[in-house]
């Protein structure tokens, strides 16, 4: 009874996570249609802002319903991998550039520590969705001026990409309420999301492991442990 109370109270706070997520976006574009219908934005410039609110909501709107629909498929074992060849030192250089202009602009001090090439037979799009997945988290929580590390090792059989940043950390009691679906570790619930929740899935439909280690004040470091095939 009490397992059956839990799941239905994760349950609503999962419908109302979600229809928050949804009403955000919707609200600004139908403030901004309303705008530009009504000619309330009347010079070229406002009108360029409004579109650009408008396409920047509708990416976030896209993105949220992909995620959704990755959630679902993994919580229901229907989810296809494409095992291939990936060279994994340089799809990690792929996940890494893509965010060292938001670092320079930042002032974080964002590095790489490489110690080992490895070649895996793995789906290196999904491999690399996790990485994002964890970087994005660590560039939302990581103060301007703070410190990104993404790293990778081998050792005993197995491969180790991880994300260390130096943000508020997270407590013992929430580490594993951190990979919940719309989990956030803010009152206001900012922050919240599905990036850590599908990232986990993935890397055990990876057959690996993803997990996290971490201390309040200081920051947090993730691990994506994969076996060296």
């Amino acid at each position: 009874t009490t397992r059956l109370a839990e799941a239905e109270r994760r349950e609503r706070n999962f419908i109302m996570a979600v229809s928050h997520e949804l009403r955000t976006p919707l609200t600004a574009i139908r403030g901004h249609v309303e705008a530009l219908s009504e000619g309330l934005a009347r010079g070229r410039g406002e009108r360029r802002a409004s579109l650009e609110v408008l396409l920047a909501e509708t990416e976030r709107l896209e993105r949220l319903v992909n995620d959704l629909l990755d959630l679902a498929r993994l919580d229901a074992h229907r989810f296809t991998l494409t095992e291939q060849e990936v060279e994994l030192r340089r799809l990690l250089e792929r996940a890494y550039e893509t965010y060292s202009e938001q670092a320079r602009q930042r002032g974080i001090d964002y590095e790489r520590v490489f110690e080992a090439d490895p070649v895996l037979h793995t789906d290196g799009d999904r491999v690399l969705q996790i990485v994002s997945n964890l970087l994005d988290n660590a560039f939302a929580w990581t103060p301007d001026g703070g410190r990104i590390e993404l790293g990778l090792e081998a050792d005993n059989g197995s491969i180790a990409v991880s994300v260390a940043d130096t943000g508020p950390g997270v407590a013992a009691h929430e580490r594993d309420r951190i990979f919940r679906p719309f989990w956030s570790r803010s009152e206001d619930g900012s922050g919240a999301g599905l990036g850590l929740a599908i990232a986990r899935e993935l890397a055990h439909a990876l057959g690996g492991e993803l997990a996290l280690d971490s201390t309040p004040g200081r920051g947090s470091r993730f691990e994506l442990r994969l076996p060296a095939r």
